[in-house]
């Protein structure tokens, strides 16, 4: 049997696929909301909860509660235990391409702490999507040091991730992987390419990825709507 708050989440679904309740609409604060459906409130919270993280609500401050799709919202799942799992996201999204240009290592303070064989580095610049989907749920601007800059023209023609490219043009692997992931406001450009409130909270992923020897492949800024991207990890010492 289904938990009491699975049964209110499921009931509000109802109403908005119902047209009771639709996209834009505020739902009353919890402990009206709970006295309307003769459950607790934190049976409500709970509820509210479970629908916030899949898409379905937004709960702000002072704001209250708002509907703000009619359906769960596909989600991307990325697990962390292997290598293979930590590219998996370059694996199975779509990458798509929006400017590629050249910058100088003193322009982007990532690049500062790294090596490449010249002051400039290519910038890729891009969005991801899930399958069958429009609408990006993470930006992504990717570095490429001056070693591996001759992948450009490929670039232009593939939606394949830039270390898929390297990897298949230079005939090489990706055997060692770096990231740190921060909680920041979402930028302004980026929240627009995601559909997303300027400053809304977002998750950043900075990796660097490295092939024999330590040497560096790409250095990667990947922004994602928390919304539509979890990610989890599972370790255990063997």
């Amino acid at each position: 049997m289904r938990a009491l708050y699975q049964q209110v989440s499921e009931q509000i679904l109802e109403q908005i696929s119902s047209g009771q309740r639709k996209v834009g609409d505020r739902l009353p604060p919890e402990s009206e909301f709970a006295n309307e459906l003769g459950v607790s409130r934190s049976t409500v919270r709970l509820a509210f909860t479970e629908l916030e993280s899949s898409g379905v609500l937004r709960r702000r401050k002072r704001a209250g509660t708002e509907i703000i799709a009619a359906k769960p919202q596909p989600k991307f799942n990325m697990a962390t235990s292997s290598i293979n799992e930590l590219l998996s996201i370059g694996h199975n999204t779509g990458f798509h391409v929006e400017s590629i240009s050249t910058v100088h290592v003193d322009d982007v303070a990532i690049l500062q702490a790294h090596h490449s064989e010249t002051d400039h580095w290519l910038e890729v610049s891009g969005s991801r999507t899930m399958a069958d989907e429009s609408k990006p749920f993470g930006t992504n601007r990717v570095y490429v040091p001056a070693r591996f800059a001759g992948i450009e023209p490929v670039l232009k023609s593939t939606n394949a991730s830039v270390f898929q490219a390297i990897e298949r043009h230079f005939d090489i692997s990706v055997n060692r992987v770096t990231q740190t992931t921060t909680a920041i406001p979402c930028p302004e450009q980026d929240a627009e390419i995601m559909g997303i409130e300027t400053a809304a909270p977002v998750l950043q992923i900075d990796a660097a990825l490295y092939v024999e020897d330590d040497l560096l492949m790409e250095l990667s800024v990947a922004i994602f709507d928390p919304s539509r991207f979890r990610l989890f990890s599972d370790v255990s010492i063997g």
